[in-house]
């Protein structure tokens, strides 16, 4: 899904990025601009949706069985760690049974739940030692239940899945070991997945998952946004009577003009334009700050951890985040360090990223270094390599191998775009031909803590001369 490109597109489309100060006089501007940074990761969603193949329905399990190449454009960044499974999924007039099959414990899977604005709210998995059987997934019906899974309460299912919104994001994932033969040993995993819908008594709760839900009512894309809010505010099931979000947040959406009955009504004294902008430079400036960001070893930065997948009431931080990633994975499952100043070679230069050790992830989890143009697609290379980590023929520099030895010994991964010697071939992550920026994207799954409080000391990375 390109849903960074998306979202910057949205931004780019508002206004110039300005702090707006608060005006008394409207109160309803300020909970305008609340609102927009409540709901825009929603505008991902609508991305995913219309990225569905034509004539694809809600509530179908979609299997990726083949690695993305970078022929592929439709993804930005795909990793190509793992095999993945995706549904869009609509329970507000039936539930879902998930079905979960064995799966080797010591191969990562995880099965990610995800509320529409992107909050990972459940993983069953390997983590989770997750037992093979049914699970239900049906909506929340109390504040208390909401997001988690209860066990033992219905003897047809190993547990319930509550789900905070009838509408949400279902998304597999499943490593490879390698990217060549163990692809057919996960193509037969993937085939023992499923998903069903199974009839739930009581009323339908809101809107169902189709084309209409995503209609535009107006030539302004914001208010187009705040519009989509409303239908979406009625995804969330009655809890009892107990409170549907935090009060602050109710308050502010209701003066915004988000309507119980799934309308938007502009205030009069709002502009929305202004709104657009002031958001804009409240969440650039917040996605910058330290309250965002850390500062690791090296050069390196992480989003801090706390704060990403589950959010709670940081609305700032879930759309920060949406912005480098939309369907983030909680801090357990996966981590996302990127260096600062970003990657650029020219004709003749070249990286060596000098890792300390081996990245400390845990026994079931694995990392990896990716290869991504400018646009965040697969670089081609006449090796057809795109990405380097602990599943790849590294060697030390005598030519002994990282993985395969007890030795945590320093190791170096070259960066350029023309063939090495033959000394560093099993080290060489081929950077685009034509000389400028690109990503290089460091991702580790099941990390332990040591990769995000500082103590492993993240890979120095050092510009050169091309190796010849």
């Amino acid at each position: 899904m390109k849903t960074a490109n998306f979202i910057a597109s949205f931004f780019a489309g508002v206004a110039t990025a300005r702090v707006v100060a608060k005006d008394t006089a409207c109160p309803a501007q300020a909970a305008t601009e609340f609102a927009i940074a409540y709901g825009e990761p929603l505008l991902s969603y609508a991305h995913a949706f219309s990225q569905l193949p034509k004539g694809f329905p809600a509530n179908k399990l979609y299997a990726n069985t083949a690695l993305a190449t970078p022929n592929q454009t439709a993804i930005v960044s795909p990793n190509v760690d793992t095999l993945y499974m995706s549904q869009m999924y609509d329970i507000s007039r039936d539930d879902l049974i998930v079905m979960v099959p064995e799966v080797d414990p010591n191969r990562y899977y995880a099965v990610s739940f995800y509320t529409p604005e992107g909050d990972n709210f459940l993983n069953l998995g390997s983590l989770l030692q997750t037992k093979a059987g049914k699970y239900l997934l049906t909506p929340a019906v109390t504040s208390d239940t909401a997001g988690k899974i209860v066990t033992g309460c219905k003897e047809t299912y190993q547990g319930t899945v509550y789900s905070p919104r009838t509408l949400g994001y279902l998304l597999i994932r499943i490593v490879l070991r390698n990217q060549d033969s163990d692809i057919r040993a996960v193509n037969e995993i993937q085939r023992r997945f499923s998903t069903n819908t199974t009839a739930r008594s009581g009323e339908p709760i809101g809107p169902e998952l189709k084309a209409t839900l995503f209609t535009n009512v107006s030539s302004v894309v914001v208010e187009n946004l705040l519009a989509f809010m409303a239908r979406f505010n009625q995804t969330i099931p009655p809890r009892n009577g107990q409170p549907v979000l935090p009060a602050g947040t109710t308050s502010n959406l209701s003066l915004a003009g988000i309507v119980s009955d799934g309308t938007y009504r502009k205030p009069d004294c709002v502009d929305l334009a202004q709104a657009s902008s002031a958001t804009n430079a409240s969440i650039t400036k917040y996605s910058q700050s330290p309250d965002f960001i850390n500062n690791l070893s090296n050069g390196w930065t992480m989003l801090r951890p706390d704060l990403v997948g589950t959010y709670g009431d940081n609305y700032d931080a879930r759309t920060a985040t949406a912005v480098f990633g939309y369907l983030a994975l909680t801090k357990d499952q996966a981590l996302y360090p990127t260096y600062k100043e970003g990657f650029s070679l020219g004709a003749n230069e070249s990286y060596v990223l000098r890792f300390s050790g081996k990245p400390p992830v845990t026994d079931i989890g694995f990392w990896s270094v990716t290869m991504y143009d400018s646009r965040g697609t697969l670089v081609p290379n006449s090796i057809n390599r795109y990405s380097l980590g602990d599943r790849s023929n590294l060697t030390y520099s005598d030519g002994t191998v990282v993985y395969g030895t007890d030795s945590d010994a320093p190791f170096d991964i070259l960066i350029q775009a023309s063939q090495p010697p033959a000394n560093w071939t099993s080290n060489w992550l081929p950077s685009p031909s034509t000389p400028g920026s690109f990503k290089a994207i460091l991702r580790f799954y099941v990390p332990t803590d040591a990769l995000s409080n500082g103590t492993y000391t993240y890979p120095q990375v050092t510009k050169g001369a091309v190796r010849k």
